[in-house]
């Protein structure tokens, strides 16, 4: 049975997490499943991979009604392609206590996760992070792994990160985690979690600028405001320059991050009689762009190629050395 829902704001970090140990509790609730096709009896799926199949026949989809249909589709996609051990059964039963939710998700909001649960041989250890990585594209690594325990009971797991490509998919991982059963098998819980991020609409644009104010940062801080701001008034060609780079970006996904520093700001003010409002942009935390016109703030956008960081970096004084400084991150 395949599940998925859209978590409006993701919650990170793994409760209870004791990464060195190796062994779950037991708990009970078994019952039998319809077997995979593919699945030879007494498979070994620390050896080489079996075939790559959808977890499920026509995957079951409850979703939220502003649940976004590319979103679930590439979440659709992403489960399909996950590696299953080999020998494992469908598991139709309600989820084990200990995997009732994710042991971990995405930093941001606006994520999508679809999972499904299936009886296995063996806990999610290094024998099944070997054997799901041979079977994913190139550029996959496992991220998080480890253990926990708490009232609910305990679990073993760890998380594959995957490649994306286009602007839109922005994040892209599966979660592998085993829950020990009575009868000494498991129930694995895998799901696929993403962030799928719209194309800009025209109304996201930028108007077009007569002239703007860029300012840098002598000192950048991720603790806390920067320090030591230097301005430069820029004319209509130059910001122009800006305003184009930043319309041309990518919609970027709403993270949540620690970091409290503005890395550079823009004020864009309209050429005469071209519109009522300035815009004022800001670069922060993860690359993303912040852009506001009037009251009125528009979807951030992700400058993860640093395009506008490095127009911002030409245009300031060596003395701004703070936002400078951020290309070498690029």
């Amino acid at each position: 049975m395949v599940r998925m829902r859209r978590i409006a704001v993701a919650i990170v970090g793994l409760v209870m997490v004791l990464a060195t140990m190796a062994a779950a509790l037991p708990s009970s609730g078994s019952q039998a499943a319809t077997p995979l096709p593919y699945a030879p009896p007494g498979s070994d799926f620390s050896t080489a991979p079996g075939p790559v199949v959808s977890p499920a026949p026509g995957p079951v989809v409850s979703a939220s009604p502003d649940s976004d249909s590319a979103a679930v589709q590439f979440a659709t996609q992403v489960l399909s392609e996950a590696p299953i051990p080999p020998g494992a059964q469908l598991w139709t039963a309600a989820a084990p206590a200990a995997l009732t939710a994710p042991f971990v998700s995405i930093g941001v909001s606006g994520l999508t996760d679809l999972d499904a649960l299936y009886q296995v041989n063996e806990q999610a250890g290094q024998a099944l992070q070997s054997y799901v990585l041979a079977g994913l594209p190139q550029g996959s690594t496992v991220g998080t792994a480890g253990n926990g325990f708490g009232p609910a009971g305990s679990w073993i797991g760890f998380v594959v990160s995957l490649p994306t490509s286009g602007p839109n998919e922005s994040e892209a991982q599966l979660l592998y985690a085993t829950t020990q059963l009575a009868d000494g098998s498991y129930v694995l819980r895998i799901d696929a979690q993403v962030v799928w991020v719209p194309d800009a609409a025209p109304s996201d644009a930028l108007p077009p600028p007569g002239s703007a104010v860029l300012t840098g940062y002598t000192t950048i801080s991720m603790a806390g405001p920067p320090s030591g701001s230097l301005t430069v008034d820029l004319g209509e060609t130059d910001s122009a320059r800006l305003a184009n780079a930043i319309n041309t970006l990518p919609l970027a996904a709403a993270m949540g991050c620690m970091e409290a520093s503005a890395l550079y700001t823009i004020t864009f003010h309209p050429a005469s009689g071209s519109g009522p409002t300035d815009v004022a942009v800001g670069g922060t935390c993860g690359r993303a762009v912040d852009v506001t016109v009037g009251a009125t703030r528009l979807p951030a956008r992700s400058d993860q190629g640093c395009t506008v960081l490095r127009l911002v970096a030409g245009f300031l004084p060596a003395a701004a050395a703070g936002t400078r400084s951020l290309l070498a991150e690029c």
